[in-house]
């Protein structure tokens, strides 16, 4: 077979391309401690279905908020040392946190294949945005030592507090929001201008919200030995307590919340500027 015939053939083959890719990269990061078993499979998942129908046009986005992001966090783990009593997860993601970020990644390239609009692909990589604006505010806001306020009442809060906003986050959202707005350029037919602002805008609306339902309704336990607020259910080795939030609204859910919002801030932008 010769290397025109050979590249037709994988050409046929977009899913065994795509889930061989998902599959690597996920096995890679667990290897790497980057995800859980369940994260793990998750990806696989959720890559299979973008690498396949998506292609690079929709790959490259997730690839790089993906490696972006995992790579921030390792790079922060130590420093979030001494917050692994607040946070419920820290640097190793699970299956919830890969499809509260990525879910609805699968769900556009689904949709666009049934209606190849290429608003989809904006309220996509709105949705990244917003996403990595959030994970970046989290590892560089509490790489050090900052002061911290609550995103509502604007008073000082303790540092890896739910809720709680810097400038160092600030600037972390912004190179989060950025490093998407990048991923995507190639496949952008807007004005460069305007393109890059929808993406910077959409992802700062987005780690937003998540910081403003972070302190107002995300689940917040009391432990019953320390007294410490935290987002674990078991602390110092007992179940904690229900302190403020709502039950359910859990780190994650904003997450996803927060994606959602990125991705509807981008669709009312582009309806108002049509």
């Amino acid at each position: 077979m010769d290397l025109l015939n050979l590249i037709s053939s994988v050409s046929l083959n977009p899913f065994l391309i795509g889930s061989t890719a998902a599959a690597l990269i996920s096995i890679i990061s667990f290897k790497l401690r980057l995800l859980t078993k369940s994260g793990a499979v998750s990806s696989f998942i959720l890559g299979t279905v973008v690498f396949s129908f998506g292609q690079f046009k929709w790959s490259i986005p997730l690839i790089a908020f993906f490696l972006f992001s995992n790579l921030v966090s390792k790079v922060g783990k130590t420093y979030k040392r001494k917050f692994e009593n607040i946070f419920d997860k820290l640097s190793q993601r699970d299956s919830h946190q890969v499809f509260a970020n990525g879910s609805l990644s699968g769900f556009f390239v689904i949709i666009y294949l049934f209606y190849p609009d290429e608003i989809f692909y904006l309220l996509y990589i709105g949705s990244l945005s917003a996403v990595s604006a959030d994970t970046w505010a989290t590892e560089i806001g509490t790489m050090r030592e900052t002061v911290t306020y609550n995103v509502l009442t604007l008073k000082k809060t303790n540092q890896g507090s739910s809720g709680g906003v810097s400038m160092s986050g600030f600037l972390g959202a912004l190179l989060g929001t950025i490093i998407i707005a990048f991923s995507a350029i190639f496949w952008i037919h807007l004005n460069i201008i305007y393109y890059f602002c929808l993406i910077i805008f959409s992802g700062m609306i987005g780690a937003y919200i998540d910081s403003v339902l972070g302190a107002s309704v995300q689940l917040q336990n009391k432990c019953t030995i320390c007294g410490e607020i935290t987002e674990r259910k078991i602390h110092c080795g007992q179940s904690a307590n229900q302190f403020s939030g709502i039950k359910f609204i859990t780190n994650d859910f904003i997450n996803f919340t927060a994606a959602v919002s990125g991705a509807v801030t981008v669709f009312f932008i582009n309806v108002i500027m049509n």
